[in-house]
């Protein structure tokens, strides 16, 4: 995962760690370390185990779906914050399959994320 300043070039190095039901995201920019969650927009869905409980009941019942952007808030050490929409391409949620993402630092600066 690693992100690049838009019109400048410089790197900022991003990190995750994968959840259940929300993300935790890392960023190093300008010496400054930033963490904050994204979080999955729909609270209320169901995740897909791998286990169906109900035999009776269709397992994609249970499986949740990401249709959009994930939203996530960074807060820096030294003050700064970034706001952040993450695009997963996998439906499912699984940050391990990669995705593309953008950045909006509170300084102004635009920060394009690949993973």
């Amino acid at each position: 995962m690693h992100g690049v300043v838009r019109g400048e070039g410089t790197p900022v190095a991003f990190s995750y760690k994968q959840g259940l039901d929300r993300d935790t995201y890392t960023a190093v920019m300008n010496g400054e370390t930033f963490t904050g969650e994204a979080i999955y927009p729909d609270n209320n869905a169901n995740y897909d185990l791998g286990v169906n409980p109900n035999p009776g009941i269709n397992d994609d019942d249970f499986a949740m779906r990401i249709s959009g952007p994930v939203p996530a808030t960074l807060f820096g050490n030294k003050g700064s914050t970034m706001q952040c929409n993450m695009l997963y391409a996998d439906s499912s949620g699984f940050t391990t399959a990669g995705g593309k993402g953008v950045c909006l630092h509170s300084a102004g600066k635009i920060i394009d994320v690949l993973w």
